[in-house]
């Protein structure tokens, strides 16, 4: 009996863990809410970025699978795309934050585009990729969420062709929500 409610016990604690680590539109949530030197870049006084979307997704390289690949580390926030070969593939998407943000192109050719709003809460993209990198690095003023979507050749994107942090997860649903941890 004793033995029955232990494995109970840690079903129940690695259900937890695995259901804040990705989660629908609501919440990315991290299993640990200990800040690493990473998630807190900014001195915010209200949490930190969950572990999962810490470092560089491991699959993440020009040509790599088609889709977006987002991260955070000591110097922000990090969205790539990329695919295989050499055909054209336009990837568009909104980021939405709960504060404002700045933001920095990455390798963007004639065409592309990347507008941040007047209030500097919403960035949008548009990125005509021909299999190398098209990207964005951006940082928020101690947002305590952030609204992601993105798509490809005008489909929403699948979740599987999204790639969060050096574990290379996935969210539940496009568009997700990624908060801080208190």
């Amino acid at each position: 009996m004793r033995l029955r409610r232990s494995l109970l016990g840690v079903l129940i604690g690695l259900s937890a863990i695995s259901a804040g680590l990705v989660a629908p539109t609501a919440t990315l949530a991290a299993a640990s809410s200990t800040p690493t030197a990473a998630s807190t870049a900014t001195a915010c006084t209200d949490g930190h970025w969950p572990l999962a979307v810490q470092g560089v997704p491991t699959l993440w390289h020009a040509g790599a699978a088609a889709g977006d690949y987002l991260w955070h580390d000591a110097n922000g926030w990090h969205l790539r795309v990329t695919h295989r070969g050499t055909t054209r593939v336009v990837f568009t998407g909104r980021i939405v934050s709960s504060a404002p943000m700045t933001a920095t192109p990455v390798r963007l050719e004639r065409g592309d585009t990347m507008t941040l709003s007047a209030d500097r809460l919403t960035l949008t993209y548009r990125f005509t990729n021909y299999g190398a990198i098209d990207g964005i690095n951006f940082k928020t003023a101690c947002a305590r969420n952030l609204r992601f979507g993105g798509s490809m050749n005008g489909v929403r994107l699948p979740i599987g062709r999204i790639w969060i942090g050096h574990g290379n997860r996935h969210p539940l649903e496009n568009p997700f929500v990624i908060t801080r941890i208190s």
